[in-house]
């Protein structure tokens, strides 16, 4: 049983989230996701943590204000209480986005703070559906993909961890990865052989993106924007695609 737990500071976004998120799990028929704990406190979802058994999706507030713990800081909490919860912040701060890629937390994703109800709800059915197919919570192997950055020289960096890639201009088959915590790894290599590396998860936006669907948040014009707050061109020809993976 998945179990969904639901934190911020607002009443009202508090509602709209339970609200939603009750009628996903319904109209969906998913019998085996639950709703756990909704709370405007912290603590109560730490001491429900550790009373009830995982696995749990946790959409947390990223900024709760002055005077208590932020986001951050209650994700690092969390996963010292069980290290596999999945966490997704609910943020319309995106400059705390990158802090928060930047921290270590590993966060699951990140979905726009907004009232457009539709929208929310977009946001909520990807990430429950992400769960559920990473396997409600089964401890899952890390894929790595190995990038030779010079000679007899490599790195390894675990795939989740890349935002997007993007091909070079002035380097002759040369492509550039970026990490979520703000790295970029340059090396000799072909798009095409970069989607075939990556799976699944990545998708090719554009003749020199390739993106890491679960970090994309919105798209605005020609460009995608991702949850770090960065924003990448999209094709004429994939703007369809994008936008009914962005509602799915």
């Amino acid at each position: 049983m998945l179990t969904i737990i639901l934190c911020d500071d607002d009443r009202f976004i508090l509602q709209l989230e339970e609200e939603k998120i009750r009628s996903i799990i319904e109209m969906n028929k998913l019998t085996a996701v639950k709703i756990g704990c909704v709370s405007m406190e912290s603590s109560e979802i730490f001491t429900y943590m550790k009373k009830n058994v995982g696995p749990f999706l946790v959409f947390l507030d990223l900024d709760f204000g002055c005077g208590k713990l932020n986001g951050i800081d209650v994700a690092k909490q969390l996963k010292s209480i069980q290290s596999q919860v999945k966490i997704v912040f609910v943020t319309n701060h995106h400059e705390m986005a990158m802090k928060v890629l930047q921290s270590g937390v590993e966060p699951f994703g990140f979905i726009e703070k907004t009232t457009n109800i539709e929208q929310l709800g977009a946001g909520y059915r990807r990430y429950i559906q992400l769960a559920i197919a990473s396997g409600e919570g089964m401890e899952e192997k890390e894929e790595v993909l190995k990038l030779t950055i010079g000679f007899d020289e490599t790195v390894t960096i675990p795939k989740p961890q890349i935002l997007y890639v993007e091909s070079e201009k002035m380097i002759s088959h040369g492509v550039t990865y970026h990490t979520m915590d703000g790295s970029c790894i340059t090396v000799r290599d072909t798009m095409e052989h970069v989607l075939k590396q990556l799976g699944e998860n990545f998708v090719r936006v554009h003749r020199s993106i390739v993106v890491n669907h679960r970090y994309m948040v919105s798209l605005t014009g020609m460009n995608i924007r991702l949850s770090n707050g960065e924003e990448v061109p999209c094709a004429v020809r994939m703007r369809n695609e994008v936008k009914a993976w962005l509602k799915s």
